[in-house]
């Protein structure tokens, strides 16, 4: 049995008993209990009647989309539909006893999420031990291969990137992502070929003793800095837990530093502990926790890989090689001691830079990343009066409708650090954490904001580091503050 079925009916109410039923069947083989599937098929009933009552205008055909899916602890139904905007806050705090609060009662969890011009889809879940071909699922990660570089098969080499390998790693992406990987250029060979030839990227590759391409890994150089990132690390299904990626991975370090970068800095997907343990086995260290900026388009083809029906967060951590260790800074006061644990987490000094009587000038830009559907307002300096340039330049970010939006504060050239703090927290920004050597190699403070009800901002969010835990804590109760929950 697959792990999902996906079913799209008019909303008309004759279609109703006949996905019912299906559903129904489909439980029954799952090894579902009798009274959880009663339960579930209850609110499923509920939710596809309001849909096909309620969603659309009166004669207006629409369609409905029903997910099933089976996860490793229990069972999931989403009903989506394009119809009439819905505030679900609002319906579940009234006192009326309507559908959807009767419908909690069923279920171990339902959720709402609101899609824009995407529509709207309304979740409930039930937690059951399944028996799906026998199979035990486990967490997925693109790093979650530990076992030591010597395990390595001793016909697998690892080299840096020749003319000729470039088809076989957009290969590689495909396996391990179909078409749903966020950095398309690299399902573009002759871009591949483009950015090592021209230095923008530096590639290494796992090969076997055929000459065939199994793992790729990517050292990605930030424009404006002398840092670079490391990522688009993928290893061919049939070749993971043979310590190829830590290989890989002790290359790519080694070439950083043979580049002389002053860091490098890795984003783990924080859905599993594993790609983050395996960063800070190689020495690196976090500095933020980025909210909402992996698309929930990105599916893995690894049958074991858990599904996010929302953005999913990322641990940015960093290895610091030949930067500066001082770091000479101005300290936001709301933030300065979780700043000064970022820096010392590290392995940084830093002194208190001093204000000047400098009136300075409104230095601002706006950086959109059509890759994550993300959008960054970068500010460098502050003149007087600068709230309403930057209420004006986050305005243009709300009109884009970017699902996430950061802003970078450089925190060298910023004197007015706290006003810009103070405004964005009334604004409904929150804490991020540092970018180091980030633009011209000044540390920025970002922050960070949800323009949409798609992000995960704790359900499924795995922390392995007491550090990430502390991250994690000052964010959440910080968007618990700013009501967005």
């Amino acid at each position: 049995m697959k792990k999902s079925i996906c079913i799209r009916i008019p909303n008309e109410k004759i279609y109703v008993p006949q996905v019912i039923e299906f559903i129904k069947r489909a439980l029954q083989v799952a090894g579902v209990s009798e009274k959880s599937t009663i339960d579930m098929i209850d609110a499923t009933r509920e939710l596809l009647l309001n849909a096909v009552n309620h969603a659309y205008p009166a004669q207006y055909q629409g369609a409905i989309d029903i997910d099933l899916s089976f996860l490793y602890s229990g069972v999931e139904i989403s009903i989506h539909d394009m119809g009439f905007p819905f505030d679900f806050k609002s319906h579940m705090s009234s006192h009326k006893e309507g559908g959807l609060r009767r419908l909690k009662r069923h279920v171990d969890r339902l959720s709402f999420t609101n899609m824009g011009k995407k529509g709207k889809s309304f979740t409930i879940y039930k937690k059951h031990p399944l028996n799906i071909e026998n199979r035990v699922f486990y967490p997925y990660s693109d790093l979650e291969d530990e076992s030591p570089s010597s395990l390595k098969p001793a016909s697998i080499q690892i080299r840096d990137f020749e003319p000729g390998d470039e088809e076989a790693i957009s290969r590689l992406i495909y396996n391990n992502y179909t078409y749903s990987y966020y950095k398309s250029l690299f399902y573009y060979p002759k871009k591949i070929l483009a950015l090592n030839e021209t230095d923008k990227i530096g590639s290494v590759v796992a090969e076997t003793k055929e000459k065939e391409i199994v793992g790729h890994f990517a050292l990605i150089k930030v424009p404006n800095s002398n840092s670079a990132e490391i990522g688009v690390a993928v290893v061919r299904p049939d070749y993971k837990g043979k310590g190829i990626m830590n290989s890989m991975l002790s290359r790519i370090i080694q070439r950083a530093k043979e580049a002389k970068f002053n860091a490098i800095f890795g984003e783990a997907l924080m859905l599993h502990p594993f790609s983050q343990r395996a960063n800070l086995h190689h020495g690196f260290a976090e500095s933020a926790l980025l909210l909402g900026i992996v698309p929930n388009s990105v599916s893995l083809t690894d049958p074991n890989a858990i599904r996010s029906k929302k953005r999913a967060p990322v641990l940015v951590a960093y290895k610091v090689l030949n930067g500066k260790k001082i770091r000479t800074v101005f300290i936001p006061e709301v933030y300065a001691e979780i700043v000064e644990r970022v820096y010392e987490n590290n392995g940084l000094e830093i002194l208190k830079r001093e204000k000047t009587e400098n009136r300075g000038q409104n230095r601002m830009d706006i950086e959109l990343s059509r890759y994550t559907r993300t959008g960054t307002l970068v500010i460098d300096s502050l003149a007087e009066n600068f709230s309403r340039q930057v209420r004006t330049c986050l305005r243009s970010l709300y009109r884009k409708h970017v699902e996430m939006i950061y802003v970078d504060i450089n925190m060298v050239s910023c004197e007015k650090i706290d006003e810009a703090v103070n405004m964005l927290k009334e604004e409904g920004f929150v804490f991020a954490g540092i970018l180091l050597y980030r633009r011209a190699e000044f540390d920025y403070l970002r922050m960070q904001m949800p323009n949409s009800d798609n992000i995960d901002t704790g359900e499924q969010i795995v922390c392995h580091s007491d550090f990430c835990k502390e991250l994690l804590s000052i964010i959440s109760a910080e968007l618990y503050d700013s009501s967005f929950f």
